[in-house]
């Protein structure tokens, strides 16, 4: 027999069953607080075995850690080409360039005078970048990596040198050393360079890089051409003299990242612009010698750099 009391209870089972679920559906918007929150970006950055890169990537990793909680991963990797396939594969998502490197090295185009300007190889640069490879160029840094003319500073205060030019009347008794490749290179090596500035060297001997500091500390040779930022300048206390000129193509340090990472993640783009405009040659040059010359070690100088410019606690 069907009663009363049983008709409630089939009544009120679905209502309860009802409020369960706005209940339920309640909680669940009031803790998760509507939809999930993303995911913090997983980065890989490449780096090359020297100092500035190794520096220049500690720095992207640390920055990406503490203003984005993100999971970054360092790797080491041989030469330009070999990140740039490392890119285009997506083993790594962020690394240094050079404008002057991956303007002949990866797109393949020839230094003349038309190419010496920095604004306008940075812009050719980012461009094709953006255009064939789905990767971008950030904002540079601030120094430039380019070949440089470098001489004792003793030599330097006695004959008043402070740009290229200033060597014209004293090159004919001077003797200039370089590495091979910078002898040899057609457009911006030695016949190229004493033509542009209209001077002749009593001599210009080649030998590996790395001699050419123990040369000029020995008086075998007068001047060197360096790498501007190279942290043997610092050490030895060397004067590296304007090329007023502008004869040396430009080799400005930025960012290269993959196009896909900054949509996914924007404030990938923001945090790492943090560094734009931060660092001049000279800077550079001295944080490269922090690890190179007094060994100190990579994390730590990147860290106390970061700090120092207010840019992590």
């Amino acid at each position: 027999m069907f009663c009363v009391r049983d008709m409630r209870r089939y009544l009120i089972m679905p209502v309860l069953a009802l409020v369960s679920l706005l209940l339920f559906s309640g909680c669940g918007e009031m803790a998760g607080g509507g939809a999930a929150e993303p995911e913090p970006p997983k980065v890989t950055v490449g780096s090359t075995f020297h100092a500035e890169s190794w520096l220049m990537g500690r720095m992207a990793k640390i920055l990406l850690e503490e203003h984005l909680d993100a999971e970054v991963e360092q790797a080491e990797l041989q030469g330009a080409m070999v990140m740039h396939e490392a890119m285009e594969s997506d083993d790594i998502q962020i690394y240094l360039g050079y404008t002057g490197t991956q303007f002949t090295g990866i797109l393949g185009k020839t230094v003349t005078e038309e190419w010496r300007d920095r604004d306008r190889v940075y812009d050719y640069v980012k461009e094709e970048f953006e255009q064939r490879y789905d990767q971008t160029w950030l904002s540079p840094f601030g120094f430039d990596n380019t070949y440089a003319l470098a001489v004792p500073r003793e030599y330097a205060e006695e004959h008043a040198l402070e740009t290229i030019s200033d060597l014209r009347e004293h090159a004919p008794d001077m003797i200039l050393g370089s590495d091979p490749n910078w002898r040899e290179y057609p457009e911006v090596g030695y016949d190229a360079f004493v033509d542009y500035y209209d001077m002749d060297f009593q001599e210009a001997v080649t030998m590996d890089y790395g001699l050419l500091y123990r040369s000029l500390r020995s008086g075998d040779i007068d001047a060197a051409v360096a790498y501007a930022t190279d942290a043997r300048i610092v050490a030895m206390d060397l004067v590296t003299l304007e090329d007023d000129l502008g004869f040396f193509p430009p080799y400005d340090g930025a960012y290269v990242v993959r196009k896909d990472l900054l949509e996914e993640y924007p404030e990938v783009r923001e945090t790492l612009e943090l560094l734009a405009g931060k660092l001049d040659d000279a800077q550079m040059s001295a944080l490269n010698a922090e690890v190179d010359v007094h060994e100190r070690d990579y994390p730590e100088v990147a860290r106390e750099f970061l700090e120092e410019q207010g840019l992590i606690d």
